[in-house]
């Protein structure tokens, strides 16, 4: 009944623990944790292949210094628009706001390009929160006119200031708005947004229908592809010009135009001081046109992460929790300790392979309920089996009636006093025997239980008599037997007449009757030719003598003087 007990109060706390882990799980080190687990799983996963029709053409350090400081005139951006058209783009982003009017005939000449080709993308920011379209960063009037598609190019980082996810809707003065990532592979797989729940985003063409998974605030859990010098194709901005007037020129351009075909290609600023820089969990720095890049790829490609319902978490929130109360035991620690990593290590493949395949449930929330009620479990029954060890060792070494030691421990701790009085010639000890006077007369006249209450209080009497080194045990019936540790025969002497007087002046006091209770008691010094049966047997002797010369007082065969 009692285990019975102990296993629900500890079920109770387990559950009370994955209970308090699931409500703060989204706050302060909870959430950084699991960020932080994710982070491990991204950098140990076998990287995916990003999107080959994704092609960024970057305005490198190279085309800055050849071209002059950044900003450039619009000229150049209608350029490489101008381009990548002939090259077969399919659509072309510029990952910049052109906010405001510069040259006229510079804008002009981008302009044109914008009206004659419906497949230029321009971006706009919102700067408040909650989003208004109306105090947005948008595109020159002009351009935003005539631009093929538009869309938001916020990004916000996690808490820990790393990128991890996208948003792909923003909600404005009643309207939706989606990303500029959203935008451009909704557009460039020829579909458009659907429906839009809490756990994911339909795009449709009318005859297919592709789901996207969302977190909270309508967000996409980016899959990350890999470094960004190796995962996207990279072009500058000059190259993709040289290749452009080779063409027309009839010269073989030095790169390979071909890719550009049926492509989506991304204008973006790549140069040292000018970049916007990001931090993600394969790169502490990475321009922020690989995190668009990458959630264009993502949705393209189908190559999306998938979350099972909530209770799954939940369900194994609580399994993990419960775990080390079927384990922990506090009996053989080693083994409980290598049951605990091998399940943290099951757990840690199990999430991985799962990782792998796309499939995301909570990591480090399960693992820190398992952790936590280990420690528990394992402290609360470790000092559970040492107070068990502890209570069954002094039932093992002392007297049920008086709570003195056995004769078996005290004989004992005699060996070892002789041993060490024989290494130290100058170490000795003495041995007190100590018996009731008249004892019988109480059981008989009184009854067992006063006769069993006289031998407590006498036991209590003594102990309270002699010093805190001193050793008192019951050595059978009415006879108790006192080590004296370090004292002289003499010193023996008057600490048995101190007992014997303490015994007389302490009468024992039953409901009925008081008791008065008198002692005798024999000493015996050690002697360099003692074993333990010598010298208890020169105290019994002892003993017998005060017993036989009237009672009540101390005696020895030895010389006191």
């Amino acid at each position: 009944m009692k285990s019975k007990k102990f296993f629900l109060l500890n079920a109770i706390f387990a559950i009370l623990v994955a209970s308090a882990i699931f409500f703060v799980s989204q706050k302060g080190f909870f959430n950084r944790l699991e960020l932080a687990s994710l982070d491990l799983f991204f950098n140990l996963k076998k990287t995916s292949h990003a999107n080959q029709k994704i092609i960024i053409v970057e305005i490198t350090d190279a085309d800055v210094a050849s071209i002059g400081n950044w900003p450039w005139q619009r000229s150049w951006h209608g350029a490489m628009a101008r381009a990548l058209t002939s090259f077969g783009a399919k659509f072309i982003y510029f990952d910049f706001i052109l906010a405001e009017p510069a040259s006229e005939e510079a804008d002009a000449l981008f302009e044109r390009e914008l009206e004659a080709n419906k497949n230029i993308y321009l971006p706009f920011a919102f700067t408040t929160i909650p989003y208004d379209y109306q105090k947005a960063i948008l595109p020159y009037k002009k351009f935003l006119d005539n631009a093929g598609g538009i869309g938001v190019i916020n990004i916000m980082p996690d808490a820990d200031g790393a990128i991890r996810r996208i948003p792909l809707i923003f909600n404005a003065n009643g309207k939706t708005y989606p990303h500029i990532a959203l935008k451009l592979a909704a557009d460039y797989l020829g579909m458009q947004i659907k429906t839009v729940k809490p756990d994911c985003l339909v795009l449709s063409n009318g005859i297919q229908n592709l789901s996207i998974p969302l977190l909270p605030k309508e967000t996409m859990l980016l899959n990350w592809l890999g470094k960004w010098g190796t995962t996207f194709k990279h072009y500058s901005f000059l190259d993709v010009l040289a290749a452009y007037k080779d063409v027309q020129d009839k010269i073989t351009p030095k790169i390979n135009i071909n890719d550009f075909k049926n492509s989506l290609c991304i204008v973006a600023v790549g140069a040292v001081g000018l970049v916007d820089i990001k931090a993600m969990p394969l790169e502490p720095v990475y321009p922020g046109v690989g995190v668009l890049a990458t959630a264009i790829s993502n949705i393209i490609d189908k190559n999306f992460f998938y979350y099972p319902p909530l209770w799954v978490n939940i369900f194994i929130l609580y399994i993990l929790s419960l775990t080390p109360l079927f384990i922990v035991r506090g009996e053989r620690p080693l083994r409980e300790t290598i049951q605990l990593f091998s399940i943290m290590g099951i757990y840690f493949a199990i999430n991985f392979i799962l990782f792998q395949n796309r499939i995301v449930i909570n990591f480090s929330y399960p693992l820190v309920g398992l952790i936590t009620n280990y420690l528990f479990f394992g402290t609360y029954n470790f000092l559970r089996v040492a107070m068990e060890k502890q209570t069954f060792f002094k039932m093992s070494v002392t007297d049920g009636l008086t709570g003195l030691y056995n004769i078996s421990y005290f004989k004992i701790l005699v060996e070892t006093e002789i041993i060490l009085s024989k290494s130290n010639p100058d170490t000795t000890f003495c041995i007190l025997m100590a018996d009731v006077d008249h004892f019988k007369n109480f059981n008989d006249t009184y009854g067992h239980q006063t006769g069993d209450m006289v031998l407590k209080e006498t036991a209590n009497v003594i102990k309270n008599s002699v010093r805190s080194t001193d050793v008192v045990a019951r050595y059978g019936g009415e006879e108790m037997i006192v080590l004296l540790r370090g004292a002289s025969l003499r010193f023996g002497l008057s600490i048995a007449e101190k007992i014997r007087r303490a015994v007389e002046n302490n009468p024992v006091r039953s409901r009925e009757n008081i008791h008065h209770v008198e002692m005798s008691l024999g000493v015996a010094m050690f002697k360099p030719s003692d074993d333990i049966d010598s010298i208890i047997k020169r105290a019994d002797e002892g003993l017998y003598m005060a017993k036989k010369t009237g009672r009540n007082r101390v005696c020895t065969l030895e010389d006191a003087s």
